[in-house]
């Protein structure tokens, strides 16, 4: 009885370890292929506050905002191109701010994605561990159902040979 239960146990384990790397990898596939902002990394935040009352003073929400991120520790800076006011970027993330007057608001907003080199990284060192875990265990689940058929083939001729004595 305990080789029965011993038995499904590491039959669903490997099974689980199978379907587990296919997923994964599938997931990664389809996240990277449906990302909205794949040329400059994989968006993962987009937020934006109103704040009534402000709209005549975008260049200093914009200084003062740029004084609060340095303090902070993190320093932007002005981009080239006009996509964004002010841009952020370290080895894992990409942010682009922007403000912009709405009659006598001011809307701020940000977009936080993933930077490519680190998406590249993630994506590299993620390829042959999916790889190498689907092929553990199908490798795992052949030697296991081979190993199987040999032993009942064994008891088999053993029970015969057991008999003909």
């Amino acid at each position: 009885m305990v080789e029965l239960v011993l038995g499904s146990v590491v039959s669903l384990w490997l099974l689980f370890g199978l379907i587990t790397g296919i997923t994964l990898a599938v997931i990664v596939v389809v996240a990277v292929l449906f990302s909205r902002d794949l040329n400059r990394g994989i968006t993962t935040m987009i937020s934006e506050t109103i704040f009534p009352g402000f709209g005549g003073k975008r260049d200093q929400f914009l200084g003062n905002l740029e004084k609060e991120l340095k303090r902070r520790g993190l320093i932007p800076r002005v981009p080239l191109d006009k996509e964004a006011d002010l841009i952020y970027r370290d080895f894992f993330n990409e942010v682009k701010i922007h403000v912009t007057q709405e009659g006598t608001a001011l809307r701020f907003g940000y977009r936080i994605s993933a930077a490519t080199g680190a998406v590249t990284l993630g994506v590299l060192l993620l390829i042959p561990f999916v790889i190498g875990s689907v092929a553990l265990f199908t490798l795992a689940i052949l030697r296991r159902n081979n190993t199987q058929l040999t032993l009942n083939e064994a008891g088999q001729a053993a029970e015969i040979l057991s008999r003909e004595v």
